[in-house]
């Protein structure tokens, strides 16, 4: 499809939707979520191109409050949370994401700038998210789109950062392109099975458990991805798998079976193609050149022999 660059921040803004009061939690529909105890987000205030937002993780999550055997701390993976619902508000905020609108990412980025865990108690640290149009198509029905966040202290300074980006296209051409007899998480049967011991010390709860016949080659990790509806990481309504479900995964095996000592500094992933829920997903762990203080792991993601996605996994040891 031809596209062209398309100066367009304020483009369909009438349409977004308005802005919290400061203090405010967001809505979850405003950050991406499909509930209320999944928002991380209250609203700060509005800046050029973006808004600034105060991190709240809500105690006890079923997901983030699950720190396994280990008692692992906040890092990488719910610092990716933070940034896509910053993105998602931002986008909608500044009229780059509408009403009837599908996006997909394509890449995301996550860092602390120093070693976990991450500061992120209540209304102490401040999200501040930029976005921009890429590009869009003549007819204006696709689009890309990015966002920048920026996570600092109370006194200002920076604790970590991120990026993500995404095609946006509207539903209608989304659902012509994906075709009749889609599979949604909700119609997956549960798969629940008995938790492995590694896994077992980043994530203690069965349900969050998201591998599956975890084995070692040498010193690479695989497994196969469990597809099973999660409340945060497979909603029931999830049509593919999502970015939350694969960097979850990525977690799982490097913190679980490859660097069992370590704790998750930076994820760098990338969405090669949309996966889909009726065929089963390889995943394989590669050590990466090793930094003097910190370990990297190249995770890839496969369907049916075809690559769907690569993450780039930071761990301080």
């Amino acid at each position: 499809m031809h596209e062209q660059n398309w100066n367009a921040g304020r483009q369909g803004k009438d349409d977004a939707p308005p802005c919290p009061g400061s203090g405010a939690r967001l809505a979850p529909a405003l950050a991406g979520v499909g509930r209320a105890v999944d928002v991380l987000l209250a609203h700060e205030s509005a800046v050029p191109d973006g808004l600034s937002f105060r991190v709240r993780v809500p105690d006890g999550h079923d997901l983030f409050g699950d720190r396994g055997s280990r008692g692992l701390p906040d890092d990488a993976l719910l610092l990716r949370s933070v940034v896509e619902q910053c993105a998602y508000a931002a986008l909608q905020r500044t009229g780059l994401l509408r009403p009837g609108e599908v996006p997909l990412n394509t890449s995301s980025n996550s860092r602390a700038t120093g070693a976990p865990p991450i500061p992120l108690f209540h209304d102490e640290l401040v999200a501040t998210c930029r976005v921009e149009q890429l590009r869009s198509s003549r007819t204006g029905r696709t689009r890309r789109v990015s966002a920048s966040c920026v996570l600092t202290s109370r006194s200002g300074q920076v604790l970590a950062d991120g990026q993500t980006s995404a095609g946006v296209l509207e539903r209608t051409l989304y659902r012509t392109w994906r075709g009749a007899g889609v599979i949604r998480a909700g119609n997956l049967s549960p798969s629940l099975s008995t938790l492995p011991l590694c896994t077992g010390e980043v994530r203690s709860r069965p349900e969050n458990q998201v591998l599956a016949q975890i084995g070692r080659q040498g010193r690479d990790a695989h497994a196969l991805l469990r597809l099973s509806s999660h409340p945060y990481l497979l909603p029931a309504s999830a049509d593919h798998v999502t970015g939350r479900l694969f960097a979850e995964a990525v977690r799982q095996l490097v913190l679980g079976v490859c660097e069992p000592k370590g704790d998750l500094r930076a994820l760098r992933m990338s969405f090669h193609r949309l996966c889909t829920l009726n065929e089963p997903v390889r995943v394989h762990a590669t050590p990466c050149p090793k930094p003097q203080t910190s370990a990297r792991w190249q995770v890839l993601f496969s369907q049916s022999g075809t690559r769907v996605c690569a993450a780039t996994a930071e761990v301080y040891v």
